[in-house]
């Protein structure tokens, strides 16, 4: 019987890396890079330049638009005539009241405060009458209207006028009004500007009718 020969298996060889081979594969991989924060700030940025641009625009609108003050506008809607006496052609005289109703537009945001204003009917270059204004309000973007009373007389100053006297004789007498107002318009309680509005009217005086008509204002 032969002798059986017991052969111990080898353990599988097992493989150690070098130190300079470890440090050669670590060197190979390269780093991740991180640009959360270069984005983070890019963004904001452009959020920071829009948000000032668009302040900028509101900042102009506002301006263009609420402290941009202009004088309010007048406007002469109704002319009643009341009391006439006239003579007519020669040494020619008219005495009437004449009791007009203003418009006032207040167009812009803060209120219109007007204390010093008057009225007056003209014939040619000559004064027939004028009134004083009372004070009063307008709030922004609003309308008031008030009724003034203007007491006209014509006789001794134009007596001698011609055309004055050739306008009685027709009946039609061609007449003029000019109205101002001055006050102050506030805007936010702190914001104030002084404006004077103005009105120029024509018209003429209808006797046989007593009336006014042609009316044109600028």
């Amino acid at each position: 019987m032969s002798e059986e020969s017991h052969v111990t298996p080898l353990a599988p060889p097992q493989i150690y890396r070098r130190s300079d081979e470890e440090w050669g594969a670590t060197a190979t991989t390269k780093p991740k890079v991180i640009h959360h924060k270069h984005g983070r700030s890019s963004k904001c940025f452009v959020y920071l330049l829009l948000f000032l641009v668009l302040l900028s625009i509101a900042s102009l609108a506002f301006g263009l638009v609420v402290l941009r003050i202009n004088a309010p506008k007048l406007k002469l809607e109704l002319v009643e005539i009341k009391n006439l006496k006239y003579t007519a052609p020669d040494f020619a005289s008219l005495n009437m009241t004449m009791v007009a109703q203003v418009k006032i537009y207040n167009q812009n945001f803060g209120g219109f405060t007007f204390h010093n204003g008057s009225t007056s009917v003209v014939y040619g270059n000559t004064t027939l009458g004028m009134t004083y204004c009372k004070s009063g309000l307008v709030r922004g973007r609003n309308s008031e209207r008030m009724t003034v009373a203007v007491q006209v007389k014509a006789n001794n100053g134009l007596a001698e006028n011609k055309n004055f006297s050739s306008d009685m004789g027709s009946g039609l007498v061609k007449l003029s009004s000019y109205a101002n107002l001055r006050g102050e318009i506030r805007v936010l309680k702190h914001f104030t500007r002084r404006r004077t509005s103005f009105m120029n009217c024509t018209m003429s005086l209808n006797l046989t009718s007593q009336a006014v008509q042609d009316l044109r204002c600028m």
